[in-house]
């Protein structure tokens, strides 16, 4: 028996293997005990069958080579992370040259599994002659003459023919590179890149002359380039001098745009932080991210002050309108701060406050405005949507300023459950989205006006602002709520996603509604003005009005008088909150007596308090109708006015209550309204039924109160008023007839921030009782009769 051959031995290939040979690359597609079935790498379909006897032969070769593991994924993503580049991290110029070429080594691919070409030198000719015809290109001849104006295109090297013909060795060396380099597409890439003056023009005595003076440009006194230029030219003499002395060839001098490109080397970041400073160019190269990811109404409300680059006439509009161009001239002029808080989810402006100072007060009003319903103010000025935009925010974010980081105005914040937030100083990033719309104010409403400042003096130029100021203030604030409402509210916003503010309001709080408002107390010990009162019989006496209750005076019969803290709400003067111990935290809700200051706002009652000092200053205790009728026509007189002044600058404090005290001299006590009010002292009895069944009757009541006698059915119609300008005489009883005796105004059920209407009011005949007239004897009415 003959012996065996050894090289016919069973041979185990790997599924995963790469294998060079046969003329080709193959992998396995399936073993047989008799031998091997393999398919090119390249063409999947194909298939050819090798015994084991023929298989161990040609690993033999010194050019076969048999890669294990090698279309293994672990194997790949190594491969992959060794070339991690493709053709798409190529420069575009260099892609169409990648591409060119591997549409080149594909087509010839093919011609060589059909067996049309070889891998010789002249199967690659004839690969290119083949290949050029199935593309459709020719070579171009040879033009011999040079006097030709439309001369052949180039040879391949050039950038400008990328799709010239290729040699038969230029396809060979495609292909072979890329064999090599494991079909890593990126090797086809030609070395143009890579092209260039690689050792330089100068010595290296000129190149560190170059940076050292470049690097002078980065300096304080911030130096232009041509004056470090001029200084580099002497110092680049002295130094061809020594070459000279050295017998070295003298260097070639670089040209100012050389100089140009080594100062643009520079950290662009050192250059700003010597020229510029810390400060600016931290804020220049601040890296900025997201911001905040806030997705509810309310969720983040940023607040800040700004200052109005914008002069405005500090001048009622009526005196301004009378007045001559002499006199204009002489008016003062100036500059007002605008305090805004701004709702980051919907970018819609929750209140604005207009004010001549940075104050932790106006920044107390400012943060009221945001829990009202700002409709009424809208109005006011004209505008044609709602500004119903309200409620309790989760957080609030301002900056480092006096007003903010006051006590006065963190106390009183964060007595209102949400978080107050103080990011730190000179960080505008943070607050980005308030400064984005001073920004928008700005561009989109200032720069339409006359005595635009630009913000900046640079800016401003020769421009003379300041008398160019036509605008009154009253006239501002309306054209500023306007815009706000009507425009801001109903615009695109590229922060929203082209979705207007008002829309993503609406959305949101339809998704997530507010959180209810803060009870009346809390507002009122939040927002109330600090006093300090003395107890008396009486109660306790602010303003003229007396404030008492059973269990205020339980405690003042315990303890006897003394002085005792007291907040008031100058939106409603219908109860103020009493401190008996300062060191306790017991606030005592006292009541008013007169039950018609329920609701009635501050300003209306010194208005009110005014006029009445003046006309009945002889008299020692005012009558309650003459009040009530005072109080009703300021509230008409000033209506047109009441938006405007809720954004204007009105504040008050515990000084300003005692200056209004003395030069009203209000030492008259205003009579309660059990004690003051009769049948026959009241214009046909309907006020008083209304006054003491404890009516709220006001234009600007808090939100969520009603507006209703207690204890009175709630009626819809029409409630009729007088003419809105009746008068108010102090005449005996027995010289007024009855017929001229004018009416007091009953009682205008309102909601909050609602205005008091009078251009429709009906009149309605009534007898009042005068001033001097003698008061009648009261005369008990059951509350039947009074809603009857």
């Amino acid at each position: 028996m003959a012996a065996r051959n050894p090289l016919a031995k069973i041979t185990r290939i790997d599924s995963d293997a790469r294998i060079h040979g046969f003329g080709d690359i193959w992998r396995l597609r399936k073993s047989t005990p008799k031998g091997h079935w393999l398919s090119q790498v390249y063409d999947p379909a194909s298939k050819m069958f090798v015994s084991h006897l023929e298989f161990n032969t040609e690993a033999q070769r010194a050019d076969f080579v048999y890669e294990p593991g090698f279309f293994r994924v672990d194997c790949v993503l190594e491969r992959s992370r060794k070339h991690h580049l493709s053709i798409a991290h190529l420069p575009k110029q260099d892609q169409a040259d990648v591409v060119f070429k591997v549409n080149w080594i594909r087509e010839f691919y093919k011609l060589y599994r059909d067996g049309t070409v070889d891998r010789s030198t002249k199967g690659f000719d004839l690969a290119v002659e083949l290949i050029a015809a199935n593309f459709g290109l020719a070579k171009p001849r040879i033009n011999w003459n040079v006097d030709d104006p439309n001369p052949p295109p180039k040879k391949r090297g050039c950038r400008n023919n990328v799709n010239a013909i290729p040699s038969g060795s230029s396809l060979r060396r495609w292909i072979e590179r890329l064999e090599e380099c494991d079909w890593d597409l990126t090797e086809l890439r030609d070395g143009r890149h890579n092209s260039g003056n690689t050792k330089g023009w100068f010595s290296d005595e000129t190149y560190d002359l170059l940076d050292k003076f470049a690097h002078k440009f980065a300096s304080a006194k911030r130096p232009t380039r041509w004056e470090i230029y001029g200084r580099f030219e002497i110092a680049f003499r002295w130094q061809n001098r020594r070459f000279k002395r050295e017998g070295r060839e003298p260097d070639r001098k670089p040209s100012f745009s050389r100089f140009c490109l080594e100062v643009a080397k520079l950290d662009r970041f050192e250059v700003d932080l010597a020229r510029l400073g810390r400060d600016k160019a931290h804020r220049k190269w601040k890296i900025l991210g997201i911001g905040q990811d806030v997705t509810n109404a309310l969720e983040r409300v940023e607040m800040d002050f700004y200052k109005v680059d914008l002069h405005v006439v500090f001048a009622d509009t009526k005196v301004w309108q009378s007045l001559s161009p002499r006199l204009r001239e002489k008016i003062e002029r100036g500059s007002w701060y605008l305090c805004v808080a701004l709702d980051v989810a919907t970018r819609c402006v929750l209140a604005m406050k207009l004010t001549q100072r940075e104050d932790a007060r106006v920044a107390l009003e400012t943060l009221r405005m945001i829990y009202h319903d700002k409709s009424s103010i809208g109005r006011a000025a004209g505008a044609l949507t709602l500004w119903d935009q309200h409620g309790p925010p989760w957080e609030l974010a301002t900056d480092q300023g006096a007003a903010f980081v006051d006590a006065f105005f963190q106390s009183r914040a964060l007595s209102l459950l949400m978080d107050v937030f103080n990011p730190p100083a000179a960080q505008p990033q943070l607050r980005a989205f308030i400064e984005r719309f001073f920004r928008t104010v700005k561009e989109n409403l200032l720069s339409r006006f006359e005595g635009n400042t630009g913000g900046s003096v640079a800016a401003l130029g020769d421009y003379p602002a300041q008398l160019r100021a036509v605008l009154t203030v009253d006239q501002f604030a309306d054209l500023l709520v306007r815009w706000c409402v009507d425009i801001y509210h109903n615009r695109r916003h590229a922060g929203l996603g082209g979705e207007t503010p008002r829309d993503a309001w609406l959305r949101l709080t339809k998704l997530l509604p507010p959180r209810p408002a803060p009870d009346r107390e809390r507002v009122r010990i939040s927002f109330g003005i600090d006093l300090t009162r003395t107890t008396r019989r009486t109660g306790v006496r602010v303003l003229g009005l007396d404030y008492s209750s059973e269990q205020f005076q339980a405690r003042c019969r315990k303890q006897g008088d003394a002085e005792v803290e007291v907040k008031l709400d100058p939106y409603n003067l219908g109860a103020v909150s009493v401190r008996f111990d300062p060191g306790s935290t017991d606030w005592m809700t006292v009541p008013c007596r007169t039950r018609f200051m329920e609701g009635r706002r501050l300003r209306d009652w010194l208005s009110a308090s005014e006029d009445l000092a003046r006309r009945f200053d002889d008299v020692a205790q005012m009558r309650w109708p003459i009040v009530l009728a005072a109080i009703e026509a300021i509230e008409r007189t000033h209506k047109d006015a009441v938006g405007i002044a809720q954004i204007g600058d009105e504040q008050y404090d515990s000084d300003a209550i005692a200056f209004h005290e003395r030069k009203l001299r209000l030492g008259f006590a205003v009579p309660p309204t059990d004690d003051g009010i009769e049948p026959g002292s009241t214009p046909g009895g309907a006020a008083a039924s209304v006054a003491r069944t404890g009516t709220l009757p006001t234009s600007f009541a808090l939100p969520g109160s009603r507006s209703f006698a207690a204890g009175a059915p709630r009626a819809t119609s029409r409630v009729h008023r007088p003419e809105p300008h009746s008068p108010i005489r102090a005449t005996p009883a027995a010289e007024a007839p009855v017929s001229d005796r004018a009416a007091a105004p009953p009682v205008q059920p309102c909601g909050p921030n609602d205005q008091t209407p009078g251009e429709d009011a009906v009149p309605q005949p009534a007898r009042r009782s005068d001033a001097t007239e003698p008061a009648r004897p009261r005369r008990r009415q059951s509350t039947w009769k009074l809603e009857k």
